[in-house]
């Protein structure tokens, strides 16, 4: 159970994060409920009229414009599932995911397995077990790690659904937020699908880099480091080289920076035209990276020399 520890702790960091995000969205949007029903109080009900606050709303229209249009049952009705899901994901601090998810993963990864590969144990494990299905029972469990970025995605979707009443009507939604684009919102089951499936597939890329890192460092703590290091590289490489100069200056491609920034794969304005396409780039990704996992593996005596490495 112990090497567990490590798994347990990124989803309480997971749960922890969906927690602070709600509560940053509601913060910053109904912060002003306590103002609002003192100013209705004194001074649209004529109770204290002399109040402090009645001295911002020098006309009756001015105020009973404020009392209307600022009632928070009415703003918190106007919010539908859809919108407080993608506000959630865009605009508050589970955007950081954007460039924690790796740390996270790698965190989760290299703590369950990276103590095995550097203990004295190591070598006699293997005599017990055989190594291909220990490989395989390695993978098994980034495939499982991997599965955190898109749950925590359904999570806030089903948060979300349960504290607008399960709407999902949209139809007096103000189009000028920064969150709506209309495809997105007209199709956003098949938006959401697509968005936890891409996120699926860079999750096992950043999998594939902590496996990679275990065997190169005998401190966990650097091997993790590496991991996200290489994300970085990993990233700047997709956007710098294959975007900006193969296909901007070659091919004279432009207006999809975007879908080459694979740490922002977490929401798009508007992916109708790209959908394979930013699936397809995932793909391949995580792809890549296990093509060039399995090979720095499959030989076990090379590995068991660099373990022999670490420990000695």
């Amino acid at each position: 159970m112990k090497k567990y520890k490590y798994i347990s702790l990124g989803i309480g960091l997971m749960s922890l994060l969906i927690l602070l995000s709600f509560g940053q969205f509601f913060k910053e949007n109904f912060s002003y409920v306590s103002v609002y029903y003192d100013v209705k109080e004194y001074c649209y009900e004529k109770k204290n009229p002399e109040h402090e606050y009645c001295k911002y709303y020098p006309t009756d229209e001015y105020l009973e414009n404020y009392i209307e249009n600022n009632d928070p049952k009415k703003v918190y009705k106007r919010y539908d599932a859809i919108t407080l899901t993608c506000e959630i994901v865009e605009n508050t601090i589970f955007n950081i995911l954007q460039y924690f998810s790796p740390l996270l993963i790698a965190i989760m990864i290299l703590g369950s397995v990276h103590s095995m590969f550097n203990s004295g144990m190591f070598e006699n494990y293997l005599l017990k077990i055989n190594y291909k299905k220990y490989l395989k029972n390695t993978y098994k469990l980034a495939l499982k790690v991997s599965l955190i970025t898109p749950i925590a995605l359904f999570i806030i979707f089903f948060i979300s659904s349960i504290l607008t009443g399960f709407n999902f009507d949209y139809s007096n939604i103000d189009v000028r937020l920064s969150v709506y684009n209309e495809w997105k919102y007209d199709h956003f089951i098949l938006y959401g699908c697509m968005i936890c499936v891409i996120q699926y597939f860079i999750s096992l890329l950043y999998s594939n880099l902590a496996l990679y890192c275990c065997k190169k460092n005998k401190n966990m703590l650097v091997a993790i480091i590496m991991a996200f290091i290489m994300f970085l590289v990993v990233n700047i490489a997709i956007y710098v080289l294959l975007y900006s100069i193969i296909l901007g200056n070659i091919f004279h491609l432009s207006g999809m920076s975007d879908y080459f920034n694979i740490a922002g794969y977490w929401f798009f304005d508007d992916i109708s035209n790209h959908v394979l396409l930013i699936v397809l780039i995932s793909f391949i990704l995580q792809a890549i990276s296990f093509i060039v996992l399995f090979l720095s593996y499959k030989d076990k005596e090379k590995v068991i020399l660099s373990y022999e490495k670490q420990v000695s």
